[in-house]
């Protein structure tokens, strides 16, 4: 399995510009086949902070996701929003057997 983890500080004012994006973002990916699953989530203490967790079943669908119409809609959507963007893509080796993800 393949991890995908985004951390993101949001243009002062944009943060609900963002949140649409997110949640388009979220609906479309959730129903790719390979999309283990996808969240989002806001900083409790700063409310320009946001983190995307991507689980996908491998590295090959996260590719295809990135390809796909929607991602292109969700980059088109949140680049005025966003002021710092971090991405890192992570192979899942301690997988927690309590979550029962399809596919997994």
């Amino acid at each position: 399995m393949f991890a995908v983890v985004v951390t993101i500080e949001a243009v002062s004012g944009k943060e609900g510009a963002l949140i649409e994006a997110l949640e388009g973002n979220a609906g479309h990916s959730r129903k790719e086949p390979g999309c283990l699953t996808w969240e989002w989530s806001r900083h409790i203490d700063d409310d320009s902070r946001f983190a995307i967790y991507e689980i996908y079943a491998s590295r090959e669908a996260f590719l295809e996701h990135k390809e796909s119409e929607h991602f292109a809609s969700w980059v088109e959507a949140s680049a005025p929003c966003i002021k710092v963007k971090e991405a890192g893509q992570y192979n899942i080796l301690g997988r927690d057997t309590r979550v029962g993800l399809p596919g997994a």
